[in-house]
């Protein structure tokens, strides 16, 4: 019989485990290998969760503790969470066609990306094992908040990178004094599958980004949401998708609080990738059961870039369950996008990017309609990847004393452009 590990709530006792997320096997809570035997993903159960309830508390996991399977102690956050979730605003609202078009802005967490709410669960988890040293496989953002979290907790990071990753994020997890490795490979999925059966040999907890322990901290941004719309549940949820654990740990939270009696419905979820590299969109679309690996594909949106997730054949079942959408965007939509996002205030990576560009393709299909309530996800900060400026147009003047003066009125000349 499997170890069940129990959590008291008040005077009722609940236990949690593991369990794959399409055969549903069952594992240990403690399981150090990230995906079940057969390959599925694994996300944690916790029996008990219709007494689950919102307490008093300063801080969002205190007051949804109940729902979270480790607990956090105070001393690991770095003040995650509480991100704005904004009106887009007439221009973007114009552009997608989308009256009611939201954005939930990520980029304001600690590390700059929606990662350090599953960083802060990963890394307390760590802690409540006693392991010093923790490990992640990472195209940057990740790496990035790993680092920070295990130098906060004083456990020691290594971080395992493709060649491609931005010099600007490897420079950011080697400050917080992680150990960075540079893995020379085919494709991403498979430097990821490589590095992932490394953990039994080790006993070294490698995390991905669809790790179980990393969604349940993904939660926390479903929970954020629904005190910001006061109870209310957006239509959709568009998320740019690679490893699949974010759109997971969003849709997981929803459906708990459903659970709990704390909400009365689910949102639609969007599945949004690069088309250059869209394995799980491709399956939804065209209505298979099980994602067809891509590989060799190249795209600005470096942080979505999973030819081969293990967790994909479980958001396609999903999306046949629930009605969720996908869609896929050219590297022109994605630059695009990433423009009038920086024009209305928000400079973020391209991947973030995505589903701008893919809810305004949703919406001119007409499978959005106008008065629906839409919140995009802007998963990272535009300074985690500044190659992008050799594709986008910067206005820079160069200038000096002698010609200040001139190049001022030739400015104010161009007082009627709109970006």
């Amino acid at each position: 019989m499997l170890p069940a590990v129990f959590l008291s709530r008040g005077t009722v006792t609940v236990v949690k485990r593991l369990q794959s997320t399409i055969s549903g096997q069952v594992f240990p809570f403690e399981r150090i290998e990230e995906f079940a035997d057969n390959g599925e993903s694994l996300e944690v159960g916790i029996e008990g969760l219709a007494g689950a309830r919102v307490k008093p508390g300063r801080h969002l996991w205190e007051r949804f503790a109940d729902f979270l399977p480790v607990a956090i102690d105070g001393d690991l956050t770095l003040g995650e969470g509480e991100t704005p979730l904004l009106p887009a605003g007439k221009a973007l609202s114009e552009f997608a066609g989308i009256g009611r078009l939201h954005l939930k802005n990520e980029t304001m967490n600690p590390t700059w990306s929606f990662k350090d709410r599953g960083s802060l669960t990963t890394i307390a988890m760590a802690r409540k094992m006693g392991e010093p040293v923790t490990a992640t496989i990472s195209t940057g953002n990740m790496g990035h908040s790993m680092a920070a979290y295990g130098a906060r907790a004083r456990i020691r990071a290594v971080v395992f990178v493709p060649h491609y990753a931005p010099l600007e994020k490897i420079r950011a997890m080697a400050i917080h004094g992680a150990t960075v490795v540079k893995v020379a490979a085919p494709d991403y999925s498979l430097m990821k599958r490589e590095v992932l059966g490394l953990a039994a040999e080790f006993n070294l907890r490698i995390v991905s980004g669809n790790g179980p322990i990393r969604v349940e901290g993904y939660k926390l941004a479903a929970f954020e949401m629904v005190e910001q719309l006061e109870g209310r549940v957006p239509g959709f949820i568009a998320v740019p998708t690679s490893a699949c654990g974010h759109l997971r740990g969003l849709f997981k939270g929803y459906r708990e609080l459903k659970e709990a009696g704390l909400t009365d419905r689910l949102p639609r979820m969007i599945v949004v990738q690069a088309k250059n590299v869209n394995p799980v969109v491709s399956a939804i679309r065209e209505g298979r059961d099980r994602i067809i690996p891509v590989s060799g594909g190249d795209t600005i949106a470096e942080a979505i870039t999973s030819g081969d997730p293990p967790g994909g054949d479980e958001i396609v079942l999903k999306a046949k369950r629930y009605g969720w959408l996908a869609e896929d965007v050219t590297e022109e939509e994605i630059l695009d996008a990433q423009r009038r996002l920086a024009g209305a205030g928000f400079f973020v990576e391209p991947a973030a990017a995505t589903s701008l560009a893919a809810v305004k393709k949703l919406r001119a299909a007409g499978t959005i309609g106008e008065e629906d309530s839409v919140v995009l996800m802007l998963t990272g900060s535009g300074l985690k990847d500044m190659s992008v400026f050799a594709r986008q147009h910067v206005d820079v003047i160069e200038s000096d004393l002698r010609r200040i003066r001139g190049d001022v009125e030739k400015i104010l000349a161009r007082r009627g452009e709109v970006f």
